[in-house]
């Protein structure tokens, strides 16, 4: 039937648009928005709703690739698994922080690195975490707010594990 086909593709478009969203929300954080501004522009009615609304969209970023990663991760088990799912929690925190960015000098590489974590074959997804870790321990880094730098401390410990 070509409505089931038609409905199908609206889920789709859906998920495409929702990453898309996210994407925007995120970078307009870092350009400086604030979460009242990106809350007028979604017409969403308080900040506390455009931010509700960014973790929705990450949660269900994340949950719609879970099993595209488990794919990707079956080979090596379990450690790869926890390894991306810490790498993509600290994308994750750090697509919320609109200072980011200009923390340091390499933040904004940082950044870009963890967002080819979702989709990286478990053996680049190492070596994307082992640079992302190198370029956190550098001398110019400053101490991060504690949930980044939670998230951060558990992204080591599952490289360490990964070893």
């Amino acid at each position: 039937m070509a409505e089931l086909h038609d409905l199908r593709g609206i889920r789709v478009r859906r998920a495409e648009l929702d990453a898309e969203e996210l994407e925007l929300i995120d970078r307009a954080r870092r350009s400086g928005a604030t979460w009242p501004e990106i809350a007028a522009a979604l017409g969403l009615g308080s900040r506390q709703a455009a931010e509700q609304r960014r973790l929705r969209l990450a949660r269900a970023a994340e949950r719609d690739s879970l099993p595209r990663r488990a794919e990707l991760d079956q080979a090596y088990g379990r450690s790869a698994s926890d390894l991306r799912k810490c790498a993509v929690e600290l994308h994750r925190r750090i697509g919320a922080d609109r200072r980011w960015d200009s923390r340091f000098q390499r933040a904004a590489l940082v950044r870009e690195t963890l967002a080819a974590a979702p989709d990286a074959p478990a053996g680049a997804l190492h070596d994307l975490v082992t640079a992302v870790l190198t370029d956190l321990a550098a001398p110019e880094v400053p101490a991060l707010p504690g949930p980044q730098r939670a998230a951060v401390d558990r992204l080591r410990k599952a490289a360490e594990t990964q070893k």
